[in-house]
């Protein structure tokens, strides 16, 4: 039995433009219970998993950046909550895993791994399916009733498919304090079914002489709700659905040192296209790239930098200039950069620097300048 817990606490500064400069502090306690059940008398490899999140603090993006984007991913409802409960395992070798139960699809679809360490939501969890779906799909702070398999069908190929409850909030307007604790235990209830598939291709290598290709992957999202017309009211359309492709590579890599890390920078560029009519966001893309081990003597340490744009669909841009808006809605673009700061191994701290441009998708408000300093601690 595996036991973890984690401890994440930031403070933002909004040091110009946007809704209004202010001081946000941000919580947010982690706890994880994984059982391997093998030796129960269970398959090789099955294996059960629970976890909650006790998220606390102000918000960031709601009251002063007046982004659309997320600026800060632990940034959610402040109430205490089940976020995992499933079972899982392997079978052929590893060749198939499933987990089905209480679980988000996060962790498995849309991924990339150059630019985790960037604290803005658009580079986690992508806008092209957040903003489009029913209360942002399965994801952080949020999972649903659910299912999800992988084959491998080669060494470097893999399919992947998730199938899960079609609202996380369950709740038609959108109201976090319904499911607010996450013990809901619903399916549909009007609000669909979520589905994802992605194919990707991994080739990437732990060479310094070979980093190899890195890592492409292809997906299609489906959910099986009505969604309203972005500029008809009286509209309605029956489901909705979005593509998305990711390309990853490693730039250069050197060999590890006496520590085991090498020095690597990798580059990532990611896009979501959508159809204007149902959708806030038509496309949205982002990209970035990762230093490990920059400076000398801190081989662990992780300069990131990333740029993620969102393009506010013409269904939502007919609507403002029908209702004679004096600011038509556009596009919103954020640029970050951190860096990761290894103080042991089970703690850093990550100072940052967001720069939004057209917060809210359009010129009414004035671009912001936010300023952050996280640090993260694991038991």
């Amino acid at each position: 039995m595996t036991v973890a817990s984690a401890q994440t606490v930031e403070i933002f500064s909004v040091v110009r433009g946007g809704l209004q400069r202010g001081i946000v502090y941000r919580s947010l306690t982690e706890a994880a219970v994984e059982v391997d059940l093998t030796g129960m008398g269970a398959p090789e490899g099955t294996r059960f998993r629970t976890s909650g999140y006790l998220p606390g603090g102000g918000k960031l993006s709601e009251a002063h950046l007046g982004d659309l984007q997320g600026a800060s991913n632990i940034e959610a409802y402040n109430h205490a909550l089940l976020f995992d409960l499933w079972l899982g395992g392997n079978v052929a070798n590893g060749t198939f895993e499933w987990r089905i139960g209480r679980l988000a699809a996060d962790g498995d679809f849309a991924t990339k791994r150059t630019g985790a360490a960037l604290l803005n939501s658009s580079f986690g969890w992508p806008a092209f399916i957040a903003a489009n779906t029913r209360n942002t799909g399965p994801a952080f702070d949020r999972s649903a009733l659910g299912a999800i398999a992988k084959i491998d069908v080669t060494g470097a190929l893999h399919l992947r498919v998730g199938l899960f409850d079609g609202d996380t909030y369950d709740s038609t307007c959108g109201d976090p304090a319904i499911n607010a604790d996450g013990l809901s235990f619903n399916i549909g209830r009007g609000q669909g079914i979520f589905s994802l598939a992605e194919l990707a291709l991994d080739t990437s290598a732990p060479s310094a002489q070979d980093p190899g290709l890195g890592a492409l992957k292809v997906g299609f999202w489906h959910h099986s709700a009505d969604f309203a017309d972005q500029s008809d009211d009286t509209r309605v359309h029956h489901g909705n659905y979005g593509v998305y492709f990711i390309a990853e590579t490693t730039l250069w890599r050197t060999a590890g040192s006496g520590s085991g890390i090498s020095r690597q920078l990798g580059a990532f560029v990611r896009t979501g296209f959508s159809p204007n009519d149902r959708n806030a966001f038509s496309q949205t893309a982002d990209a970035g790239l990762g230093v490990t081990g920059l400076l000398p003597g801190r081989a662990a340490d992780i300069l990131s930098v990333g740029v993620a744009w969102v393009k506010i669909g013409q269904g939502a841009r007919r609507c403002q200039l029908d209702a004679g808006s004096s600011s038509i809605p556009d596009y919103e673009v954020t640029f970050e950069t951190n860096y990761i700061i290894e103080l042991g191994k089970h703690w850093h701290v990550i100072p940052d620097l967001q720069w939004v441009c057209h917060p809210g998708g359009s010129r009414a408000l004035p671009d912001a300048l936010a300023t952050g300093l996280r640090t993260r601690v694991e038991f």
